[in-house]
C-alpha cells in the first residue's frame, strides 16, 4: 500500500520535500485547479521527478467549483486531465495517479444532487486521459465518508464507471477514535462490507483520512456537553490504526489529511501532522515507523 499525504494544494512543495521524505511517504496528493497555467502545471509535475514519491494528481480539488464558483463541467475535468497526463509524460513520470474531482457527494450541489452527472465527468475524463497516453491509475473522486448516505451516493455512481477505474473514498471518524462506526453500522467492518458490495471486484483507495485535535463536544443522557481534545499522541495512534486497517483490506493507497495545521482552532485547521510553527507532531514519527515496518514485511 502507498502511504500518502495531502499537501501543496496547488502550490510548489519545494521547501517541504525534505520533511515529506523523512516521514517515509510514498505518494503525495497535489491539487491541479482548472484554471492552472501551463508553467505552474509543469512545475508541479516536474518536482516529483527523481523522487521515490509518486504524484497523485487531484483534478479540480475543493468542491469541484471553478474560481468563479460555478461547477467544473465534465468537459473541463476532461481537458484538465488530458493536460496533466501530457505534462506527466513530458517530464518523464511513469507512475502518476490521476483522481477526478473531490467529494462529489457534498461539493457543488449539481454533482451532490446528480450522481450520474459526476459519473459522466469521470467517464469523460477517463477517455481524455487515456487518449492523452496515460496508462496508469485513474481514480474516481473520493466520496466524503463511509456513512450510509455517502455510500448510497457512491452506489449510484459506480455502475457507470469503466472497469479499470479505481474507486476513491474518504474516511473521517464519527467519534473521538478510529474504531467507532458511522450510524447504522454495527462496526467498521460493516462499513467496509458495504463499500465492497458497491465496488465489487474493483480496487479501492482512500485519498483522504485524518484526525483533528480541535475541541470536540461530548455529552450523554442530556447532560451538558463538555469540550475535550484528542491529544497529539492519540491522533498519531489513530492514524497508524487507520493505515493498518486500510492496508489489511487491500487499499491501493491511503492519504493522510494533511501536512500543516492552519491558523485557527477550528477542526479544519487541526488535522496537520505539522504544527503551524513548522514543528512536527508525534504522528510524523508514527507514520515513519509504520512505513519502515511495511517495507520490512516486503
Amino acid at each position: 500500500m502507498l502511504v500518502g499525504l495531502n499537501a501543496g494544494f496547488g502550490r510548489t512543495l519545494a521547501a517541504d520535500w525534505p520533511f515529506i521524505s523523512s516521514a517515509g511517504f510514498t505518494v503525495v496528493r497535489q491539487v491541479f485547479a482548472v484554471e492552472i497555467d501551463d508553467a505552474t502545471l509543469h512545475q508541479l509535475t516536474a518536482e516529483f521527478v527523481g523522487r521515490p514519491i509518486r504524484l497523485l494528481a487531484l483534478l479540480g480539488g475543493g468542491e469541484n467549483r471553478t474560481a468563479r464558483g460555478g461547477r467544473i463541467e465534465p468537459h473541463q475535468f476532461a481537458t484538465l486531465g488530458a493536460r496533466v497526463a501530457r505534462s506527466v509524460a513530458d517530464v518523464g513520470l511513469r507512475d502518476a495517479l490521476i483522481e477526478v474531482g473531490n467529494e462529489p457527494d457534498i461539493g457543488h450541489p449539481d454533482y451532490a444532487n446528480r450522481p450520474r452527472d459526476f459519473a459522466m465527468a469521470v467517464a469523460q475524463t477517463h477517455a481524455a486521459v487515456r487518449q492523452a497516453g496515460h496508462t496508469g491509475v485513474i481514480i474516481s473522486g473520493g466520496i466524503s465518508n463511509l456513512s450510509r448516505e455517502r455510500l448510497d451516493y457512491l452506489e449510484r455512481v459506480v455502475p457507470h464507471l469503466s472497469p479499470d477505474i479505481v474507486v476513491g473514498f474518504h474516511r473521517y471518524p464519527h467519534g473521538p477514535g478510529p474504531e467507532q462506526p458511522h450510524p447504522g453500522f454495527a462496526n467498521r467492518d460493516a462499513e467496509w462490507v458495504r463499500l465492497k458490495q458497491i465496488t465489487g471486484g474493483r480496487q479501492v483507495t482512500c485519498t483522504e483520512f485524518g484526525h483533528h485535535t480541535a475541541p470536540r463536544r461530548y455529552g450523554r443522557l442530556g447532560l451538558v456537553r463538555r469540550r475535550r481534545r484528542v491529544s497529539d499522541q492519540a491522533v498519531a495512534d489513530h492514524i497508524v490504526y487507520d493505515l493498518a486497517y486500510f492496508r489489511e483490506r487491500g487499499c491501493l493507497a491511503s492519504a493522510i489529511y494533511q501536512l500543516n495545521d492552519g491558523p485557527t482552532d477550528r477542526p479544519i485547521d487541526r488535522y496537520g501532522i505539522r504544527r503551524a510553527d513548522g514543528t512536527p507532531k508525534p504522528a510524523v514519527a508514527a507514520i515513519a515507523g509504520f512505513v519502515r515496518d511495511l517495507e520490512a514485511k516486503g
